[in-house]
């Protein structure tokens, strides 16, 4: 379940959202004169979403190795010089 509250109604009773979020496993969307602005999730969704950002970046964990196809060298802006 997803619960939309206001950014000055949260800010006092943020405790008791953080409870509703662990204990009772649903989402609490923050809104800031009607706009969402941030959401609260619990630690299992939050893992769960930020796989999804790797995977689509990055592709799924290789079973052999445990490590992922892309990314495996970032270099800094600066280095790359063939991107002037």
């Amino acid at each position: 379940m997803i619960h939309r509250v206001n950014m000055t109604r949260i800010r006092p009773m943020l405790s008791a959202y953080m409870g509703v979020v662990q204990n009772a496993n649903h989402s609490v969307m923050i809104e800031r004169h009607g706009k969402t602005i941030g959401a609260i999730v619990s630690m299992k969704d939050f893992e769960r979403i930020q796989e999804k950002i790797y995977d689509e970046l990055d592709g799924p964990i290789d079973p052999v190795d445990g490590r992922r196809p892309g990314r495996s060298l970032i270099l800094p802006r600066s280095l790359m010089w063939w991107k002037d």
